[in-house]
């Protein structure tokens, strides 16, 4: 690969990969995941699939020849990979600065969005409560009022009885008087 920034970078999917160098998908993910394991970086998309591009189908290339030509661990060869990409200066990094920060705005855009849905839900909850305290608040005034009420009547009632006791106690007393001379 030229150091070119203008060169057009094709990305090929895991199936393409597979079909270009004669391997399985599983074994494709096995060995993304030892080179990235060893500090190699691939294409990841939001979702988080892989994504690869030329300069990863020959780091992968080189990946299978170090595997198969000498008797090594997976490790091992995905090591030797690192060092030779050290060593021929292949530019590595994929993701550019430019696509971390959109991913970045992209979550604190999704952020903003999220408090601004728990600020309408606070306000729909402050005018709930609000409606909730003036119907308590109503409510107990309905029951002072009628409490109220009921204690006037109350003390109504008593005045009547006790005006009805004292009429009868001067009857009573008339009668016993009467009957007695006194």
């Amino acid at each position: 690969m030229t150091g070119d920034t203008n060169e057009i970078q094709i990305l090929m999917s895991p199936s393409d990969v597979c079909t270009l160098l004669g391997i399985k998908e599983s074994t494709l993910r096995k060995y993304a995941l030892i080179l990235q394991d060893a500090g190699y970086k691939f294409h990841v998309n939001e979702k988080g699939q892989r994504g690869y591009f030329e300069k990863d189908v020959i780091v992968l290339k080189r990946f299978l020849e170090i595997k198969q030509s000498r008797d090594m661990t997976l490790e091992q060869a995905a090591e030797s990979v690192m060092a030779w990409i050290q060593q021929s200066n292949i530019s590595v990094s994929v993701t550019e600065k430019k696509q971390e920060s959109d991913r970045y705005n992209d979550d604190i855009k999704s952020l903003k969005e999220m408090i601004t849905q728990q600020n309408e839900l606070l306000k729909e909850f402050m005018i709930r409560l609000d409606q909730q305290q003036k119907y308590i608040e109503e409510s107990l005034k309905k029951r002072d009022e009628l409490l109220m009420q009921s204690l006037k009547e109350s003390m109504e009632t008593r005045k009547m009885i006790a005006a009805a006791k004292e009429e009868d106690e001067k009857k009573q007393k008339g009668f016993w008087s009467r009957l007695f001379g006194k």
